[in-house]
């Protein structure tokens, strides 16, 4: 009876790992058998294989860049030679990506901004800078009229006795509009032409010889330029008003003497841009100076009265002949701007 029990025992510690051992292999092929296809005798009716999806070359935007694949597992060589073939956004040798062609909206913005400035600079460019003068404080003293420096460069003035030929010729009038003689220079000339006449002695201009017009307005010589060129209203208003009367007694007929008379000298005009208030004043006068050198220079005021006389009975004799010849008495008058002559 021991010797049976015993014999069991034994034999249930040998049986105990080959169990362990069968247990082991029969989960093995438990599993193996449920991972494998099936076989062809089965019945049963089995879903094809899945395949990869084939896709084309993917650009990217530089912030959310990753790799270019195509087909396959990105780490294969031949994927990465096609992909560097077929897209232009990838790099060099190193395999690093380069930026993309298409921008994204912010980089589309930042160019057209660019763009626009680039643009912006080149009008501005384009656009004459005029040439402003500095206000000129010496032109405040009292005594700069009559003691301030005239005739030291090749602007041909003299403070004393009549205009003169060399003053009123084309070559010193065109300096005028190049800015090649002073402020004072210019207001000089036009100030003798006017009839005012310096008296050295008492350093006064005098007005007894003044066209009678002229002279009842402007006891003194007007600034008709700006010395100053301070423009504000207090300063300026004065030279504005008197330039101003200068330019309304200038017949129409006279009105573009400095192209006329200054064109052979290369003087063709001034740009709207270009323009300043001194360059415009410049230019003023000197169109007056032509007319008087044209109409007025080498007259008296009695021989001046008498030929507008005559010119304005020759204009009513030409408007009569006009109107017979349009056949009635009613055609309209022909409009004339008005003009106030300095005589």
């Amino acid at each position: 009876m021991r010797t049976s029990r015993s014999a069991l025992l034994a034999l249930l510690s040998l049986s105990s790992p080959l169990a362990s051992s069968a247990a082991a292999a029969a989960a093995a092929a438990a599993s193996t058998a449920a991972f494998a296809p099936p076989s062809s005798s089965s019945s049963r009716t089995t879903a094809p294989p899945l395949r990869r999806r084939r896709t084309t070359p993917t650009r990217f935007a530089p912030s959310s860049f990753g790799l270019f694949a195509e087909g396959g597992e990105s780490s294969s060589s031949s994927s990465s030679s096609s992909s560097s073939s077929d897209c232009g956004d990838c790099g060099g040798g190193d395999g690093a990506p380069a930026e993309s062609a298409a921008s994204p909206p912010a980089a589309e913005a930042a160019d057209a901004d660019a763009d626009a400035d680039a643009e912006k600079k080149k009008k501005v460019a384009a656009v004459v800078v005029p040439d402003l003068l500095e206000p000129y404080p010496p032109a405040a003293d009292p005594l700069y009229p009559v003691r301030g420096p005239i005739g030291r460069n090749d602007f041909v003035i003299s403070r004393e006795g009549e205009p003169t030929k060399d003053e009123l010729s084309n070559e010193n009038l065109h300096r005028i509009l190049k800015i090649q003689c002073t402020d004072l220079e210019v207001n000089t000339l036009v100030w003798k032409c006017l009839g005012y006449r310096f008296d050295p002695d008492a350093e006064r201009w005098n007005a007894d010889g003044c066209f009678p017009n002229w002279r009842e307005k402007y006891p003194t010589p007007p600034d008709l330029i700006g010395m100053r060129r301070i423009y504000s209203k207090e300063i300026d208003q004065p030279s504005l008003k008197s330039n101003q009367s200068l330019v309304r007694s200038v017949p129409v007929d006279n009105k573009q003497s400095l192209k006329t008379h200054l064109r052979p000298l290369g003087f063709t005009g001034y740009k709207y841009a270009e323009l300043t208030p001194n360059k415009t004043r410049r230019a003023q006068c000197a169109n007056w100076l032509l007319y008087y050198r044209e109409e007025l220079f080498g007259y008296t005021v009695e021989e001046l009265r008498e030929r507008r006389r005559l010119k304005k009975e020759a204009e009513e004799e030409a408007e009569r002949k006009r109107r017979e010849e349009e056949g009635g008495g009613d055609a309209k008058e022909e409009w004339k701007p008005p003009v106030k002559e300095v005589f």
